[in-house]
């Protein structure tokens, strides 16, 4: 791997602190603040650098948009992508809107794609138990369109649900895997499709 600065080598130090300590990466101003420089803009230079040296990858979608894939030793780390957890929508805010993200979480490329357009959202409820039960996160593919049998997450009205997507010839079924839970019967022109479930995460 190319060498450091000391410079260089104390900001990685700082991305790691940040990520060990906090579980995101340090912002630039927080970053200038650590090495007491007072323009942002000799920060962004350094980091310039070490995407360019290989010790980081930068995304466009948020502040904390640093992530280390090597350490300062030249180490390589699991290559990962950040991906948005978000809220269930409720009183017209949408599922995907900016205000609606509560985190960003990193999942290692091994089981995401790079470019991956997918989101993260927790289960409230056990309608899809128990193959999906409350708590669980799952990992939704962002798309407005389904097929007969998909998992969607869909917005019916204000309210989000996630339920298996059964058309009909004049209305369209949202079925429970649970059958203590009713099925719920809607138009299509009720219902605003969010993705499709592709993997569930557990926590035990």
């Amino acid at each position: 791997m190319p060498k450091l600065s000391k410079k260089q080598t104390r900001i990685l130090e700082i991305i790691k602190n940040s990520q060990d300590e906090h579980g995101e990466a340090p912002t630039v101003r927080e970053i200038a603040r650590e090495i007491r420089v007072k323009s942002p803009h000799a920060v962004s230079h350094h980091l310039d650098q070490l995407e360019k040296k290989g010790y980081i990858r930068r995304s466009a979608d948020t502040s904390r948009n640093i992530i280390l894939v090597s350490t300062k030793d030249g180490k390589p780390l699991p290559d990962v992508i950040k991906v948005p957890l978000v809220g269930w929508s409720s009183g017209g805010v949408g599922i995907l809107a900016q205000e609606n993200v509560l985190d960003w979480i990193p999942i290692s490329t091994r089981f995401l794609k790079q470019d991956a357009d997918v989101y993260l959202l927790k289960i409230k409820g056990g309608s899809m138990s128990p193959r999906i039960e409350d708590g669980d996160v799952v990992i939704v593919k962002k798309q407005y369109t389904a097929e007969p049998g998909d998992t969607v997450v869909a917005l019916l009205g204000d309210e989000t649900t996630v339920k298996k997507y059964i058309p009909k010839e004049d209305h369209i079924v949202l079925q429970p895997e649970n059958s203590d839970f009713e099925p719920i019967m809607a138009f299509p022109d009720e219902l605003r499709i969010q993705g499709i479930v592709k993997g569930v995460l557990k926590y035990y």
